[in-house]
């Protein structure tokens, strides 16, 4: 029995270490909790290791203490792997803590059951590597960020101090104004959640972090308007809430606040689709221009000798000049200057969304597009990185494929570095969200490229390839692609590689290719209705739902599929799910339980 459970505990690890390879983890409050994890698994993988080749005497504690262990990491695995930088850094820092906690106390027991085993003890592992396991597991924690979030809570309660408070926006990474706002939004969405499940005291608890949230917002309006130097006389509603300065093109949303038409842009540009201030949910995404406060700001500023700031650069004053160098440079003939040049756009278009748009501003998408087909491999792969980051902004997702970046594209995701080819294929989904590219993205031939990096990519090659074709399989047409390409056998490859961490993506990838007569073809030619009875058994709540999709398509679509779905036992997880999946996902299994019965009526007549 412990060996089965030490053996999935191994899994759990390596699928949690995995997750380093993802983007995510952009913000230093995340990297640092989910490193602090990781730390703390370290030492016990060769534990596992060898407990799995050593004849231990099965014992009721260890299990239940390796069990425990097992959902913890399941857990925390579960909370990076979901968390996004729009997703809230506050509660993941509360809950990575609790995790970590978790975490402790499994291994510290299980270390000590283990070390009363004499027969367990090697040459591999000896007492003091047990010690030093207990004293790793003991000394690790979120404490400093955690402790700051507590006694911050304790200041706003009291209204005494604010010292914590003070530092708390260094310590969660959140500096500026909007990184409070999406803070607040994601908070807001958390409280919603724990609302509609009636949970009161998880409720409770997200309302004193907003509380706390809004206090350092407070603070942060302050230093920051005494930095840009906002007359104190200055009417509020001539302020934008998201740049805290004076507004030049104010336009109105759905929720009838009014901000600075480049940043509000900027804001749904990000993904958010709630009004910055109110938090409700935006009907529609028009910017109606509000001439009146126009109007009002221009004679305001008339009669007080105020100079109105330019709406794109106000926050970006001095860069024009370095970006005309940048761009500039991107146009050498020096190899050597080149690799120097792209190197430096890459830095640069990383750090914010203001930059990116510069760079399309001053003509740089063309140039960058232009050096995907450069035979240095530094200059090709830092090219398609700097586009990737680029193709984040909507905006921008249209000037590159105005500038035909689809096809050079192409090209880097067949010849390109490791790293160039991942990234390549990232661009290609970010540029697939545009409904129009998709149809344009398939028929230039991505298709078969993407399908060979879910074959040999790297991790991260066939994570990006895997959600560029789940973006391609939405048309029909691409679908076909897919299909001749060969992409049901990899996909079903990913699938029974759960290490990978692909196995909901595949599946859904597979989902969409089973609308199709060819895909059902493949799927069930490949071998593909056990597996996917597999993961209606034992996948995550997503897969179950997106197997039984799948699933039903195929037994509706055959009378043999229905057969070999029916002998490879389908029922009992199909009637658990009926009980206890998602409300889609019940209503899945629930009809391909109805489609069985009548299958059944018909073979006894």
């Amino acid at each position: 029995m412990e060996v089965l459970l030490w053996r999935n505990i191994l899994r759990h690890i390596s699928l949690f270490f995995s997750l380093s390879a993802h983007d995510n983890f952009g913000s230093e409050p995340v990297q640092k909790c989910y490193q602090m994890i990781v730390e703390i698994l370290k030492p016990l993988k060769p534990v596992a290791e060898i407990s799995i080749d050593t004849s231990i005497a099965s014992d009721d504690q260890l299990s239940e203490a390796l069990e425990q262990l097992i959902c913890s990491i399941e857990e925390s695995t579960y909370l990076f792997e979901n968390w996004h930088p729009l997703a809230s850094r506050i509660y993941l820092v509360i809950q990575a803590d609790l995790l970590v906690k978790r975490l402790q106390t499994s291994i510290l027991e299980i270390v000590r059951l283990l070390k009363d085993l004499p027969l367990f003890i090697s040459a591999e592992l000896s007492p003091r590597y047990l010690e030093h396991c207990i004293d790793n597991a003991k000394n690790m924690g979120c404490e400093s960020t955690f402790t700051f979030i507590s006694e911050a809570m304790k200041e706003v309660s009291s209204s005494h101090g604010e010292l914590r408070l003070a530092e708390l926006p260094e310590c969660l990474d959140l500096r500026s104004n909007q990184d409070i706002l999406i803070e607040a939004v994601a908070l807001e969405k958390l409280k919603e959640n724990a609302e509609l499940t009636r949970n009161d005291a998880k409720t409770g608890y997200i309302q004193q972090l907003i509380t706390l949230l809004t206090c350092m917002h407070g603070r942060l309006l302050v230093l920051e308007q005494s930095k840009i130097g906002i007359p104190k006389s200055i009417p509020a509603d001539f302020i934008c809430p998201l740049s805290l300065e004076i507004m030049r093109d104010p336009v109105i949303v759905s929720s009838g606040k009014t901000y600075e038409r480049a940043y509000i842009r900027q804001w749904i540009d990000r993904g958010l689709t709630v009004c910055p201030i109110t938090r409700q949910m935006l009907l529609h995404l028009n910017l109606i221009p509000n001439y009146t406060c126009k109007a009002l700001i221009a004679n305001w500023c008339e009669m007080n000798k105020v100079k109105l700031p330019d709406p794109v650069k106000s926050n970006i004053v001095g860069l024009d000049a370095k970006v005309k160098i940048l761009v500039e440079n991107l146009k050498s003939k020096s190899n050597k200057s080149l690799r120097e040049a792209t190197d430096q756009l890459r830095l640069f278009v990383q750090q914010n969304m203001d930059n990116r748009i510069l760079i399309t501003y001053f003509g740089g998408i063309r140039l960058v597009v232009n050096l995907l087909y450069s035979t240095d491999p530094k200059i090709q792969e830092n090219s398609v990185t700097s586009l990737l980051y680029m193709a984040i902004n909507n905006d921008n997702k249209v000037a590159i494929t105005d500038e035909d970046a689809i096809e050079p594209l192409i090209y880097v995701l067949q010849v390109g570095t490791p790293e160039a080819r991942e990234n390549s294929a990232a661009t290609l989904f970010y540029l697939s969200m545009i409904h129009e590219n998709k149809l344009r993205i398939g028929r230039s031939g991505a298709t078969v490229p993407l399908v060979e990096l879910l074959r040999k990519g790297t991790a991260q090659g066939k994570n990006n390839a895997v959600i560029a074709l789940f973006n391609l399989s939405i048309s029909n047409e691409n679908r076909i692609r897919i299909v001749r390409a060969d992409g049901v056998r990899f996909l079903l490859e990913l699938v029974n590689d759960p290490i990978a961490g692909l196995v909901d993506k595949a599946v859904a990838v597979l989902a969409n290719l089973a609308k199709i007569f060819e895909g059902r073809t493949a799927i069930g030619q490949a071998g593909g209705i056990p597996v996917l009875v597999i993961i209606l058994e034992l996948g995550s709540t997503r897969a179950k739902e997106t197997a039984a999709s799948a699933l039903l398509r195929l037994c509706t679509y055959s009378y043999e599929y229905c057969i070999v779905a029916y002998q490879e036992a389908v029922i009992p997880p199909l009637e658990a799910l009926s009980r206890s999946g998602t409300p889609r996902a019940k209503k899945k299994a629930q009809s391909l339980l109805g489609y069985f019965r009548s299958q059944q009526v018909r073979q006894h007549h």
